[in-house]
């Protein structure tokens, strides 16, 4: 490969070096996501940034605002930095990181003596960048590497091997609630009101109960508009780019073509191996219509005409790449629990398709089980451990822990996502809190229902931070 179609290709991907040029590589995005100050905290660290998401969260745009922060703030000079997209490189494969790193070094008159940083966006699609990253870590201590990534295996797995003390791991999820309330700019008065009286899911009753009297005023006024937001987050509000767009139809092919079908037609087949791309998408558009719902690896087998190994593989590549997660029934041993039932969730509840036309109580009933999705996805980032507990036809729907030997730690948490849950009976979440010698209050999550007493916690869903 001729070194000047190398130097072409770190050209055209770094336009902010010419200061005219910088409004198009930059765009008009303002808004910020809430990691960004944790990263930018973290850039004169010498550790590696490692970023891993869903297609379409906003990585990039994350990578370039800290491109403009270096500029803007700390008054970088621009060709310090690297920015190399390997989701839109122009060149083969055959062209390796090291080409270009090597090429960036020597060609483009960085100043050595201060700090490089250099980012790359999609880095899973690099060959043995975890080796080269490792090198050049090792080897140049002037170089600051931020890196992202839509593929957890390709990007934990091997950090774990080669990286191991030299990075730090950021998850970035799909948009938050207050994140949709930020970008769709429909509460600001009430945003930093709201904020602060969120709760934390690990907190105790006593934390919650400090501003108990203040919860009650607030959603005493807010609670149903709040509710109303939320069911339209649940649906299409945990993209930035569909935030804000009415045209159901537009949505859902935007979240079909730019994010769940790439994965599933692009990444997964290029990342894995996979070649039959038509069964890992019937496969895909059962577990969206099943979510939350417990399955038989045997009986979706069967349904999908492939055997049970094929199908271990596929739901592996669909966890690997963030497009769904899968849960167990709880057992005090781990190597137990993956023999239990399982349950499946998707990374999003947008990726499900709902007409509205579908009748109120069919819609109400998909919303209780996408709230149930949002919950795990939730708690799976806030647990080190999570499991639902299935006994006979009795269920909590999730126990998280972080040690799970100490049950006494865990938090035993129920969905209610409906209107009166306050007159509902909670018999069997409340005797198994007690039978695991549970410290913690039992927690339901509900739809705008909010109330802390001796034996359970009531909080709205769209309240847990």
């Amino acid at each position: 490969m001729e070194i000047s179609l190398i130097l072409e290709e770190i050209t055209r991907q770094n336009k902010f070096w010419a200061r005219e040029k910088q409004r198009d590589f930059f765009g008009n995005n303002t808004f910020k996501r809430e990691l960004y100050p944790r990263l930018v905290a973290l850039l004169t660290d010498r550790l590696i940034i490692s970023i891993v998401g869903l297609r379409r969260v906003g990585k990039t745009v994350l990578l370039k605002q800290l491109i403009g922060h270096l500029i803007d703030n700390d008054k970088v000079e621009p060709r310090n930095i690297l920015f190399l997209s390997f989701d839109e490189a122009m060149l083969s494969s055959a062209v390796k990181l090291d080409d270009y790193l090597r090429i960036y070094l020597s060609h483009f008159q960085a100043r050595r003596t201060g700090r490089l940083y250099i980012f790359l966006d999609e880095i899973q699609y690099a060959p043995e960048w975890q080796h080269i990253l490792k090198r050049f870590y090792d080897t140049e201590p002037n170089i600051k590497f931020i890196i992202s990534g839509s593929s957890s295996l390709f990007l934990k797995k091997k950090a774990t091997e080669s990286l191991v003390g030299r990075i730090y791991e950021f998850n970035l999820p799909v948009l938050s609630f207050v994140e949709y309330l930020e970008l769709a700019q429909v509460f600001s008065a009430n945003l930093s009101i709201f904020k602060s009286l969120l709760c934390d899911i690990k907190a105790g009753s006593k934390d919650w109960l400090k501003l108990d009297v203040a919860r009650k005023i607030f959603l005493s006024e807010h609670s149903l508009w709040l509710a109303g937001q939320f069911d339209e987050y649940l649906l299409r509000g945990q993209f930035p780019e569909v935030v804000g767009e009415k045209d159901i139809v537009k949505i859902e092919r935007y979240l079909r073509e730019s994010v769940y079908k790439k994965t599933i037609e692009f990444d997964i087949p290029r990342l894995f191996g996979a070649d039959k791309v038509g069964d890992l998408k019937f496969i895909f558009q059962v577990l969206v219509n099943e979510t939350g719902n417990q399955f038989e690896v045997g009986n979706l087998a069967q349904e999908a005409q492939i055997d049970q190994k094929t199908l271990t593989r596929y739901l592996s590549f669909f966890e690997e790449s963030l497009l769904a997660r899968i849960l167990y029934n709880y057992s005090r041993s781990l190597r137990k629990t993956h023999r239990q039932p399982k349950k499946i969730y998707i990374s999003s509840t947008n990726f499900y398709p709902l007409d509205l036309a579908t009748p109120l109580e069919t819609r109400g009933a998909i919303l209780g089980h996408l709230a149930e999705t949002h919950a795990c996805n939730l708690l799976r980032a806030r647990f080190d451990n999570l499991s639902f507990y299935r006994v006979r036809k009795q269920e909590v729907d999730f126990i998280g822990a972080d040690n799970w030997l100490d049950r006494s730690s865990y938090r035993l948490i129920e969905v209610k996502y409906r209107s009166d849950v306050s007159r509902q009976r909670f018999v069997f979440l409340e005797n198994t809190a007690k039978r695991f010698g549970v410290g913690r209050l039992p927690v339901v999550l509900t739809k705008y229902e909010f109330g802390v007493s001796e034996k359970l916690a009531l909080v709205p869903l769209f309240m847990i931070k």
